[in-house]
């Protein structure tokens, strides 16, 4: 993981002499939450609650025509998983912290100027996710912890679907700060091999994905 992050580095610093490449940061407030569905004839297994979160980091357009960039970048990012149900009669909850790096591939779009020096843009696309850390935050008799025995509840990678819009706003010859709303929802059931009801692997019956509604605060240069 270290080497990835050192590697993206090392090409954010090197794409400063094009001037097709914009560069610049970005900071992601966020109400995180999952969706969790129980297939066949299974324990009774739903979400429980949201929560708020972030992302930050890097990011990148790579312009290749005046209106329309490749983007990417590279952020750190907390989500969060709660789950609750009924196993054997009892019931029980779980509530998770996911940390991951997260490196989104998308297209971004922009309109022509609708006021001076401001612009629209949509983004459409995707995230890939490298898990960091997990932690639970209520105590070990909850329904995943407990079914674990100290290992991973969650799989070490994730990919979502990226959705996004907002406005840009040209501050000087190379400085722009942009602002707007993202959608970024799991595509991949969470939950790993390690969480097991007796001899039965949980995720082949709970499908349990996790989401952001993110609002998105930035500076290009």
């Amino acid at each position: 993981m270290k080497k990835i992050a050192l590697l993206f580095f090392a090409a954010f610093l090197s794409v400063q002499a094009f001037s097709q490449v914009k560069l610049g940061f970005k900071f992601s407030p966020a109400v995180a939450f999952n969706s969790a569905v129980t297939e066949g004839d299974y324990d009774v297994v739903g979400k429980n609650g949201s929560g708020l979160r972030f992302s930050a980091g890097p990011v990148m357009d790579f312009f290749f025509a005046d209106n329309y960039a490749f983007h990417t970048g590279l952020w750190y990012t907390v989500k969060r998983s709660g789950i609750e149900g009924t196993v054997k009669g009892t019931n029980l909850s779980s509530v998770y912290n996911m940390q991951y790096l997260q490196i989104p591939v998308a297209l971004k779009f922009f309109t022509n100027e609708i006021a001076t020096d401001m612009k629209i843009y949509f983004l459409i696309g995707g995230t890939l996710d490298a898990k960091l850390a997990e932690k639970p935050l209520d105590k070990p008799t909850n329904y995943i912890y407990n079914s674990v025995n100290g290992k991973n509840a969650f799989r070490p990678a994730d990919a979502g679907l990226l959705l996004g819009a907002g406005s840009e706003l040209i501050m000087g010859t190379n400085t722009a700060v942009f602002f707007g709303l993202s959608y970024n929802r799991g595509l991949v059931n969470a939950l790993g091999n390690n969480v097991k009801n007796g001899s039965d692997r949980v995720n082949d019956f709970v499908k349990v994905r996790n989401s952001m509604f993110s609002l998105d605060l930035g500076v290009k240069f």
